[in-house]
């Protein structure tokens, strides 16, 4: 009797929740019956909306009752439908296109389009628009990323096996979801992840991000990271007049506003600029809705065209707030044509919450660790736009390719086939042998980084190797072993380092090395094995130095608190000095260039320090100022800051302790920032380092500060390396300072160049300076980039030697 009326209870319970929600659905169109997508929905006097899917279906869940829905897209006029919700609701609607009528213009024109003063009104009003009212909301948010089509094979591999495409190798490549909470308050902003979404993989955290979507065409310029370093002119900037022309196409009414549409036209194709129309409400000057794309020709990367649709809602009066906006893209790479879209839906706005003083902190974005574990039924119920034909087969599909993939049988089968050993592949990018069921993997270096040559060992072997396992979100175990042979030295070293990492939210993590090495008498690092072994063997410069080193090092790092990193190591060793044991240069010319291995006398060979014990410890701290990080399940990942970072390092060698004949002190300080931003002029980077021995009783060459020089033609150009810097020249054990600066102006000038723009180049210009007591170095250069290509041209400056002028070239990632 008791279950009995605990299920007649259940029944009535859940009898009444249905009863309060019921679906309403239908098709927004136009009148001639093609679906209009991503249409916004609103239910009058409230702040519930939804929006159109890709195909022109919606979905709204309301009680019963009567309500009065609003149906508008840029373009089209909208529509009041009064529904009577009762039960399930469909309702197809049929929107026409907008008139908009010159005749009915109200704005004193003044000279030249009366579009122009429009615009002034609204630039006017910008910086008051862009800050008011503070709001928390919440907004649900798709992305969808998909192949239009692709060649049949790639490096041998059939593509529409590899990403599971259909037979015309078409297919969503990324499909996710998620819903959030949005504070902001200008010009700060915060967001909490409540659920995540992400087709085929249930364990994992959505990359949507409802903060990418908070485009504010009020500021004066806009920026994406994902579409390179270029940076676009607002049309409402404070200076759009210099960018843009303008011209009004006709003014309509909607619930008793007049909303003049506005045709945005770059002055120039080349500039950073958007095309299409912009929506204004008269007497007010704010923007209604946005319809703006970004073609190649303003030079973005990546993509062939990106199309902003941005919709605005009036909660109270003068009270504006996104309503939602969908950004659409389309591209085409080496044979793979792409599209896809993110949207974001913004509903159940409170205007102006009380925040308290600390809300809005370091922490952006927090994902907790629950929010991948509703299922699709819950979705179902909860996800405001409906999902299209196309994409509900994706998340059937990519659920069954999970199921399947989880079987012990096809995790061997594409284990066996993942782990099938490739030549080709190993001697460009390395072997990877995974372990599917053990989370883990086994990765061995490439051909070009285990064969090498050089004037030390002569040809030589290294084998490296590299594991991962995977325990959590937050911890894994890393260790790699490292076994190394000359052939002319005779002398076999062995090595292993093994790295725990503790806690990928805090960054913490212990390393313990071991064995034996030849290390680079630079401790900063110069030349790799691969460009060495090239450069001795057809030019003669064997730069290489080396020494040998038996040691065991300890070391640790964690934040402390967020932007502030402690790092903390101690190492005993015992080293050799080498000398050369072969000069085997293809062209006897070259090597005539042959060095000794001792870089303070390159003309003959002596040892450059003797054999000794060394036993040192190291400490670091560092801080980025307010440095912002989005907090996920696995991990932390830092923003690019808006403010400098300070670095300072202690190192001491200790003496008397294991037998180390060591003793000294250096202290050195840091400064730097990357990435600052300077608008259309591009962005700029800075490092400032100063440091001094204050102790010296006794120390070697590799206790030295060194410094990462270059000498070769191709180089890595990660900021802040010298560009010519000799690699040993100026190892000091004194005091030093040293500055650099780089700036990049994405395109600023090249633009202008007739064919020479279309190369989407990028003008670098750059400049460092290093300054001992008795050495004084300095170098300019200038350069271009694209992508991941690089040209530089620069000088560079020594007391009492002849100017250097070289060349400089990077290919790569």
């Amino acid at each position: 009797m008791l279950r009995v009326l605990l299920c007649l209870v259940f029944l009535a319970v859940f009898a009444n929740c249905t009863a309060q929600n019921v679906p309403v659905t239908g098709k927004v169109l136009t009148t001639q019956g093609r679906p209009i997508s991503f249409a916004s929905v609103f239910v009058k006097n409230t702040s519930y909306s939804t929006m159109a899917n890709e195909t022109g279906n919606y979905r709204m869940v309301l009680s019963p009752g009567k309500y009065t829905l609003l149906f508008r897209y840029v373009g089209y006029k909208q529509q009041e439908v009064e529904v009577d919700v009762e039960g399930p609701t469909i309702k197809d609607i049929a929107l026409e296109e907008d008139v908009y009528r010159l005749k009915e213009v109200r704005v004193s024109a003044g000279k030249g389009d009366p579009a122009n003063a429009t615009i002034r009104n609204v630039i006017s009003r910008r910086k008051y628009l862009r800050s008011v009212p503070s709001y928390e909301c919440e907004v649900y948010t798709k992305g969808v990323q998909k192949l239009l089509g692709a060649p049949k094979r790639i490096l041998g591999a059939r593509v529409a096996k590899t990403l599971n495409l259909d037979s015309n190798r078409q297919g969503i490549l990324y499909l996710s979801e998620t819903r959030s909470k949005l504070f902001f308050r200008y010009p700060d902003k915060k967001e909490i992840m409540e659920a995540s979404k992400v087709a085929g993989d249930n364990q994992g955290f959505s990359f949507n991000r409802a903060l990418d979507l908070q485009v504010n065409f009020y500021d004066n310029t806009l920026h994406w990271d994902a579409l390179g370093n270029q940076t676009f002119v607002s049309p409402v900037a404070s200076n759009a007049f210099h960018y843009y022309r303008f011209k009004l196409l006709g003014v309509s009414g909607e619930n008793g506003k007049r909303i003049q549409k506005i045709q945005v036209i770059p002055k120039s194709k080349y500039a950073p600029t958007f095309s299409g129309y912009l929506y204004v409400l008269e007497d007010e000057w704010r923007l209604y809705s946005v319809d703006l794309k970004l073609t190649e020709q303003a030079r973005i990367n990546f993509v062939d065209t990106l199309h902003i649709s941005q919709h605005f809602a009036e909660l109270d009066k003068d009270q504006w707030v996104p309503s939602d906006i969908t950004i659409r893209f389309r591209g085409k790479v080496l044979g793979f044509d792409f599209a896809g879209y993110y949207t974001a839906l913004y509903s159940n706005y409170k205007t102006n919450p009380a925040f308290s003083s600390d809300f809005f902190n370091d922490e952006i974005l927090r994902i907790d660790s629950g929010v991948n574990k509703y299922n699709s039924q819950w979705w179902a119920m909860m996800r405001p736009v409906p999902l299209t034909i196309e994409e509900e087969n994706n998340y059937r599909t990519q659920e069954a390719v999970r199921l399947e993939e989880n079987s012990k049988i096809y995790l061997n089968s594409v284990q066996k086939e993942a782990n099938r050993f490739k030549p080709l592949r190993y001697i460009v990018a390395g072997q990877r042998f995974e372990n599917l069921q053990d989370n883990s993997f086994w990765y061995l270096y490439p051909l070009h980084n285990t064969v090498f040559y050089n004037t030390v060992e002569g040809w030589g072997v290294r084998l490296r190797a590299k594991y991962v396992k995977r325990f959590s979100y937050k911890r894994a175990l890393e260790a790699e072993p490292n076994i190394r042979y000359g052939f002319a030295s005779k002398i076999l070293n062995a090595n292993a380092s093994f790295t725990y990492r503790l806690d990928s939210l805090r960054h913490t993590s212990f390393s313990v090395r071991g064995g034996s090495d030849f290390l680079d008498l630079n401790n900063r690092g110069t030349i790799n094995l691969f460009y060495n072994t090239l450069t001795t063997l057809f030019e003669g410069k064997n730069y290489l130095k080396l020494y040998r080193s038996k040691y065991f090092s300890m070391s640790g790092q964690r934040e402390m608190v967020d932007g502030l990193m402690f790092t903390a190591g101690a190492e005993v060793s015992r080293r050799f000095p080498l000398r050369n044991s072969s000069s085997n240069a293809i062209f006897d010319k070259a090597g005539k260039n042959i060095t000794s291995n001792n870089p303070q006398s390159p003309g003959f060979e002596a040892e450059v320090f003797p054999i000794n014990n060394a036993f040192s410890l190291e400490t670091k701290l560092s801080y980025t100022f307010g440095q912002k990080y989005t907090k996920r399940p696995d991990g932390k990942i830092y923003e690019p800051s808006r403010y400098p970072t300070i670095l300072l390092n202690y190192r001491k060698g200790i003496p008397d302790v294991f037998n180390s004949v060591v003793d000294y002190d250096f202290i050195s300080a840091d400064l730097y920032q990357d990435r600052i931003r300077t608008g259309l002029w591009g962005y700029s980077a800075f490092y400032l380092s100063a440091g001094q021995f204050l102790s010296a009783k006794s120390l070697f060459f590799p206790d030295w500060r060194h410094f990462t020089g270059n000498q070769t033609a191709v180089y890595n150009p990660l900021f802040p390396n010298f560009h010519f810097l000799d690699y040993y020249a100026f190892a000091t054990d004194d005091r030093f300072w040293e500055a650099h600066y780089e700036h990049n102006f994405s395109g600023r000038f090249i633009r202008k160049i007739p064919l020479l723009r279309r190369l989407k180049l990028e003008e670098i210009v750059g400049g460092a300076c290093l300054k001992q007591p008795d050495n004084n170095y300095r170098e300019l250069y200038f350069g271009f980039q694209r992508l991941m290509f690089r040209f530089d041209y620069g000088y560079s400056w020594t007391p009492g030697r002849p100017v250097n002028r070289a060349f400089r070239l990077f290919y790569g990632f």
